[in-house]
């Protein structure tokens, strides 16, 4: 086969320098072909990501309100506001401690300090409170109005330069209504109105109005 292409060469006449640049040309091509095929990397259809249909992605998880925002009964909390009281007029302290037995019901003490020049008002009561834990929308999701009604008595002090004073004692029905804002899970937000009515009638009063401007309470 040698000796062949060798009287090939010689019949043609074809110099050494063309045989050497044509055997080069020759290998860069065989050799080169190969190599082109895997830069361009024509990988099997079924093995590329392009070819299989891709499955869709889920939705970032939305952390619900009863989830993040609701608190979890049972349990105390702790609830203190400022306000005013009419008839008599007094600067409001207020103070709550219910205890939550589910979502809707609590019961606890409270207790209503009005402080004036003249005048001191104390009245301790026990009160249930009804809360609506789930307004309807999204936009309600952290509003909890409630409602709530108990029973107590109520102390009227007045100050007239006696050193034993001047107070009077009686019953006291309180029913009334309010609303928080639930800032995170265990802080709320809020403002209360409380009817007061004294069957009695303590220091010639009948009835108070109490108004709990702002509020905060904490659950433990």
């Amino acid at each position: 086969m040698i000796a062949s292409a060798a009287q090939t060469i010689a019949r043609h006449r074809v110099g050494r320098p063309a045989l050497l640049w044509t055997l080069l040309l020759s290998g860069l091509i065989l050799g080169g072909v190969p190599a082109l095929a895997n830069a361009q990397d024509w990988g099997d259809d079924a093995n590329d990501d392009w070819a299989a249909p891709q499955p869709a992605e889920s939705p970032a998880p939305t952390r619900s309100r009863s989830s993040a925002y609701r608190a979890a009964p049972p349990g105390w909390s702790i609830q203190t506001g400022i306000g005013f009281t009419a008839d008599p007029d007094t600067f409001l302290l207020n103070l709550d401690a219910p205890y939550a037995f589910n979502d809707w019901i609590s019961f606890g003490p409270a207790i209503q300090i009005g402080l004036e020049s003249e005048r001191t008002l104390v009245a301790p009561t026990a009160n249930l409170r009804v809360t609506i834990p789930d307004l309807p929308g999204r936009a309600f999701d952290r509003v909890h109005p409630y409602g709530i009604a108990g029973m107590g008595f109520a102390v009227i002090e007045n100050d007239n330069g006696r050193r034993d004073g001047d107070a009077a004692v009686g019953f006291l029905i309180d029913f009334g209504a309010g609303v928080e804002y639930q800032v995170s899970e265990k802080v709320f937000l809020g403002t209360q109105m409380i009817f007061n009515l004294l069957p009695g009638e303590v220091k010639r009063e009948e009835f108070y109005f109490a108004w709990q401007i702002a509020g905060i309470r904490f659950d433990f």
